[in-house]
Parts: C-alpha cells; sequence; structure tokens
C-alpha cells in the first residue's frame, strides 16, 4: 500500500483519523457482542475501578462520548444480560467476563496502537495530546458540555 499523500489539519484529516481508528475497534470486537458503545461504557466504569454509579454513567457517557441518553440505558442494559455487567444497587459493576473481554481487546488495541504511534516522538505526542484536547474542550464548550 502506498503512503497517503500529507493532509493539512482540517475537520477531515481529524474524521478519517477517528474512522480508521473507530474501524481497527471494530475489527477487533467483531465476535465478541460488544458494540463500540458498550466497549466504551465497559472502558468507562472500568477507568472508576470496575464500579460506577447508573445514572453517573448516563451522564459521564453523554459528557465524554456525546452519547445520546436513550442510547446510554439500552446500552447499559445490554451489558447487564450479556453479563459483563451486574447489578449492585444503584451502582453497576464490572463482571469477570467483562475484565476477560475486556483484557483481550485491549491486548490487541495496544499492539495496534503501539504501531501507529510507537515510533513518534515524545514531543510529537505531547504536542498532538495538548492540540486534541484544546479542540475537544473548544467542541465541549460549544455543546455545551461541561467534564
Amino acid at each position: 500500500m502506498s503512503p497517503q499523500p500529507a493532509l493539512s489539519f482540517s475537520p477531515r484529516l481529524i474524521g478519517q483519523t477517528e474512522k480508521a481508528l473507530n474501524a481497527i475497534l471494530a475489527r477487533e470486537l467483531d465476535g465478541t457482542g460488544l458494540s463500540e458503545p458498550g466497549w466504551v461504557l465497559l472502558k468507562l466504569v472500568e477507568a472508576r475501578g470496575g464500579r460506577f454509579g447508573r445514572q453517573e454513567l448516563v451522564e459521564q457517557a453523554q459528557a465524554t462520548a456525546k452519547f445520546d441518553r436513550q442510547l446510554t440505558e439500552a446500552e447499559i442494559e445490554s451489558l447487564l444480560w450479556a453479563d459483563l455487567l451486574a447489578a449492585d444497587g444503584s451502582e453497576v459493576v464490572l463482571t469477570d467476563d467483562a475484565r476477560a473481554l475486556q483484557n483481550r481487546v485491549s491486548s490487541n488495541v495496544d499492539e495496534i496502537t503501539a504501531r501507529l504511534w510507537g515510533d513518534l516522538s515524545d514531543a510529537d505526542l505531547a504536542t498532538a495530546g495538548r492540540l486534541l484536547a484544546t479542540i475537544l474542550g473548544r467542541a465541549d464548550e460549544e455543546l455545551g458540555y461541561s467534564i
């Protein structure tokens, strides 16, 4: 495959990059029964130590992933039904099956991302991180989100 022509920084480049990364994640999730929103919800719960207030999870998914409330609630129900989350009062908790699935998929994604940007300098990665964080913050302001 020949290299892509250089694209200038633009919404198009950001969108194409996001779509390519989502396609990689979709490929890794294929056959797991998990959708991308389900994966994101599991990752949010994992980031909170494996336990998250259900309504707070809905709000966090809206703020960080821009998921619709109805979609998020339906995804949580699907994860509960699939025994990837368990209900504990007003909280949801990762199950052992969810942790095993996350470990497997995360390991594969980590290998791929190492190939994608593992050889880039720390300075370039830091600059890209600051740039994307600034754009994300401004987009969140535009949308009226606060995290």
